[in-house]
C-alpha cells in the first residue's frame, strides 16, 4: 500500500471531520484576557486645621494675645528703656521676656505665626474671666484653672504647674513658721476671686477671718502696713513681691499641694474654635522641651523652703 504524502494525510484528516456529519464550526480558542489592575489612590494628606489661614481669629492672620496691665514680672519683663507709647506698666508683654510672654509666643509660633504677626491687648483679669464676648484671641495672665471659670471660659490644658506660698515681712513671727498647721494663728490675706483666697479658707483654715483685696497692690499695701501678717499668692508671684515690691519681704515656704495639680490654663471665648488648636501647640512645646527651657530660665532656680 501505498505510503500518503502529508498533504494526503491532511487531506483524509479533513474529509473525516467533514463525514462525522455536525457541520459544527471549529473556534480557536482566544488568548485569556489579562487581569484589570487594581488602581490604588495615593494616600491624601489630612488637611491641617490649625494653620494662620485656618484659624478663626479676631483679624485674619494674626493672633490677638490678652494680658492684664500692669504686667508683672515674672510673667511679663519689662522692656529698658520704655518704647515711648508704650501702655504697659511694669512689664511689656510684646517682648518675648517673662514666663507668659515667652509661652505666648511659643504657643503663636507652634501655630505657625510669625512674632510680628503677634499682636497684644490689655485686658483686666476680672473682666477676661467672665461670659461674653473678648477682645482677643488668647489670654494669659496667670489665669489658674478652676471649673467655675471653665463654665464661663474655654480654659486650655495647664502650661504651668504651681503651688501656693506665703510672703510676709521679716521680722513678723509668721517667718519662722515651718508647717502650713503653723500659719492658722495669722492674720492672712489675698486678692478677691482668686484660688490663693479659696487655699486659705479651705486648707489653712485660719482662726481669723482672713482679708480679701480688690488687687494684689492693695493686699501689698496692707502687709508693708503691717495690718495683715502674710498674703498667699502663687509661687512665681511670691519671688516677685519678695525681690521688688515688699521692703524686707520674705518667702515662709510653698504650702503643700491640695487636691489636683494647680496649673496656668490659656484663656479664650466660651466654645472657641482654636482651643483643641490652643492645646496640640501647648503638648508640642512640651514635648520638644520648649516650655521647659521657659520655665527654667524665668521661674526655677529661685527656691522657697517648702511648708509641711
Amino acid at each position: 500500500m501505498r505510503s500518503l504524502t502529508r498533504s494526503g494525510v491532511l487531506a483524509a484528516v479533513t474529509l473525516a471531520l467533514a463525514a462525522c456529519g455536525g457541520g459544527g464550526v471549529t473556534v480557536a480558542p482566544t488568548a485569556t484576557e489579562a487581569p484589570t489592575a487594581v488602581v490604588t489612590a495615593a494616600p491624601t494628606a489630612t488637611p491641617n486645621p490649625c494653620t494662620p489661614a485656618d484659624l478663626a481669629t479676631l483679624t485674619a492672620g494674626t493672633l490677638t494675645v490678652g494680658a492684664d496691665n500692669p504686667a508683672f514680672p515674672p510673667y511679663y519683663e519689662p522692656t529698658d528703656p520704655k518704647p515711648a507709647g508704650s501702655i504697659w506698666e511694669f512689664g511689656d508683654p510684646t517682648n518675648g521676656k517673662g514666663l507668659e510672654s515667652a509661652t505666648a509666643y511659643a504657643i503663636a509660633k507652634a501655630l505657625g505665626y510669625a512674632d510680628a504677626a503677634v499682636t497684644w491687648v490689655a485686658a483686666p483679669f476680672n473682666s477676661a474671666i467672665q461670659p461674653g464676648p473678648k477682645t482677643f484671641d488668647i489670654y494669659l495672665t496667670q489665669v489658674s484653672y478652676s471649673a467655675e471659670r471653665a463654665t464661663a471660659t474655654d480654659l486650655s490644658d495647664g502650661y504651668f504647674d504651681l503651688n501656693q506660698a506665703v510672703v510676709a515681712l521679716g521680722d513678723n513671727p509668721i517667718a519662722k513658721v515651718t508647717t502650713e498647721a503653723g500659719l492658722a494663728a495669722f492674720k492672712l490675706g489675698a486678692p478677691v476671686g482668686t484660688t490663693s483666697y479659696q487655699y486659705i479658707v479651705d486648707n489653712i483654715k485660719p482662726t481669723q477671718q482672713a482679708s480679701v483685696y480688690d488687687t494684689l497692690d492693695a493686699a501689698v499695701q496692707a502687709l508693708n502696713a503691717k495690718q495683715i501678717d502674710g498674703i498667699v499668692v502663687d509661687l512665681p508671684t511670691a519671688f516677685y513681691m519678695r525681690a521688688e515690691q515688699v521692703t524686707g519681704g520674705v518667702i515662709v515656704g510653698s504650702l503643700p499641694t491640695a487636691g489636683d495639680i494647680e496649673h496656668f490654663s490659656v484663656l479664650l471665648t466660651k466654645a472657641s474654635p482654636l482651643t483643641t488648636c490652643v492645646n496640640g501647640a501647648i503638648a508640642a512645646i512640651k514635648a520638644d522641651g520648649t516650655m521647659k527651657a521657659i520655665v527654667d530660665e524665668w521661674i526655677s532656680g529661685q527656691g522657697a523652703p517648702e511648708l509641711k
